[in-house]
């Protein structure tokens, strides 16, 4: 078992915490699920809605934000299982929480995601500057993300600032932006339309029904409820490479 899942081949110890990044960045380790020739490969830089990575063999892919991101129902990569993380010297500046402070024992316990969602770690209070020794605060510290334990960790130079380098999370359900081949079905009626011409700021856009082409409005296609599904339309899929297209150039 690595990374959550098994496929019969040697991949290494895996992640402290196997659950697929919400976001991807340089050093993070994922495995493919699909192909002939699967080899384990590293972020190397993140450009835009692509990923440029390192492969085991010394080779380099570039790949679609997209597909790295993209679980399944139980929250698993769905193209790409997470491996954990490169090791660094200095170890990676991660998103820091301050969840507890213990005055008196001069203690504090901080919440790491990048390395493990649920698991508090303890450190020294003195660890943290004036402005983070309060519990709701949020920073960035260095630490060794490649490590299986709390005391691994070696965390540091801790900053009252976030994480730079870092993608865009997972696009939800619902599109936040139209593009060619994007299925959808109105809620009203149950009609189906998928998307021709978006247009750059079109107020309407053209799409093809199964009988004509009509036209519909652009607000009420991507408007979404409290839960991120759409209010009156509902995306069906289709027209993933577009849609990325569409995000790079706005």
């Amino acid at each position: 078992m690595a990374g959550g899942h098994s496929l019969g081949l040697k991949q290494g110890p895996g992640p402290r915490d196997p659950r697929h990044p919400e976001r991807i960045r340089a050093g993070q380790i994922f495995f493919p699920l699909q192909g002939q020739r699967r080899r384990k490969l590293t972020a190397r830089r993140v450009d835009g809605e692509w990923v440029r990575t390192d492969l085991d063999d010394g080779s380099s892919r570039r790949i679609s934000l997209d597909r790295l991101l993209a679980v399944d129902v139980a929250g698993n990569g769905l193209y790409y299982r997470f491996q954990g993380w490169k090791p660094r010297a200095r170890g990676y500046r991660t998103e820091m929480r301050v969840i507890k402070i213990d005055p008196g024992a001069r203690r504090c316990h901080l919440l790491l995601p990048e390395w493990d969602r649920a698991t508090p770690v303890e450190e020294l209070l003195s660890a943290l500057p004036a402005s983070l020794q309060a519990p709701g605060s949020a920073g960035s510290c260095m630490a060794n993300l490649a490590s299986p334990s709390a005391a691994g960790l070696e965390i540091h130079d801790c900053r009252p600032w976030g994480v730079r380098g870092r993608s865009r999370s997972a696009a939800t359900g619902h599109p936040t932006v139209l593009a060619e081949g994007q299925l959808y079905r109105r809620v009203d009626d149950g009609w189906q339309f998928r998307i021709l011409e978006p247009g750059s700021n079109a107020v309407k856009v053209r799409a093809w029904n199964g009988r004509r082409v009509v036209r519909l409005g652009t607000g009420r296609l991507l408007e979404r409820t409290k839960d991120g599904n759409g209010r009156y339309f509902i995306y069906l899929g289709g027209g993933a490479g577009a849609t990325r297209r569409r995000r790079q150039a706005l």
